[in-house]
C-alpha cells in the first residue's frame, strides 16, 4: 500500500487542493445561512437566492487557492519566496464577503439588538456590491499569484539552463 497516495500528497494536487476549498465555501455559506435561519432547507434557499454569486465565489475561491497550491509546490521545490500572504488574502476576503452576505440572517436571532438591525440592513442593501468587490480582490489575489507563477517558473527556467 505504499504506492497509494495519502490525503496529504492528493492535497497538493492544485486542482483536488481548489475544488475542495470551493466545496468548503459552499459547504460554510449554507451552514451559515442554514444556522441563522434555522433549518437546513431554508439556509439553502437563502444561499440560491444570491444568483450568479452562488457560483462565482466558491469558482473563484477554488481557481485562487488552485493557483496557491500550485505556485507553493512550484516554490517549495526549490525554496522560492512564495506568495502564501497573498493567496490567503485574496480567499479570505472572498470569503469574509460571502459571510457578510449572509449575516443579515442574525437579524432573526437577535432582533433585539439595535445595531445588528442596522447593519443587516446596510448588508442586504449593498449585498452585491460588498460581493462584487471581494470578487474583485479576489481576482486580483489570483491575478498576482499567476505573475509570481510566471516570474518564478522563468527563473527556475533560466537557473536550469545555466547548471547545464
Amino acid at each position: 500500500m505504499s504506492g497509494e497516495p495519502g490525503t496529504k500528497s492528493l492535497l497538493k494536487n492544485p486542482f483536488i487542493f481548489g475544488a475542495i476549498i470551493g466545496i468548503f465555501v459552499i459547504l460554510l455559506n449554507i451552514s451559515i445561512a442554514s444556522l441563522a435561519e434555522g433549518s437546513f432547507g431554508k439556509g439553502y434557499q437563502v444561499f440560491l437566492t444570491n444568483g450568479i454569486f452562488v457560483y462565482l465565489i466558491p469558482l473563484a475561491v477554488g481557481v485562487q487557492m488552485g493557483l496557491f497550491r500550485y505556485h507553493r509546490n512550484l516554490t517549495a521545490e526549490k525554496k522560492l519566496c512564495g506568495s502564501e500572504k497573498i493567496g490567503i488574502t485574496g480567499s479570505v476576503t472572498s470569503s469574509l464577503t460571502m459571510l457578510a452576505c449572509c449575516l443579515h440572517h442574525v437579524s432573526d436571532l437577535l432582533p433585539a439588538v439595535g445595531f445588528i438591525l442596522a447593519t443587516s440592513s446596510f448588508l442586504i442593501q449593498y449585498k452585491d456590491a460588498i460581493i462584487t468587490i471581494g470578487l474583485l480582490a479576489n481576482a486580483a489575489g489570483s491575478a498576482y499569484i499567476a505573475r509570481a507563477i510566471l516570474k518564478d517558473r522563468s527563473a527556475l527556467s533560466k537557473a536550469e539552463k545555466i547548471a547545464v
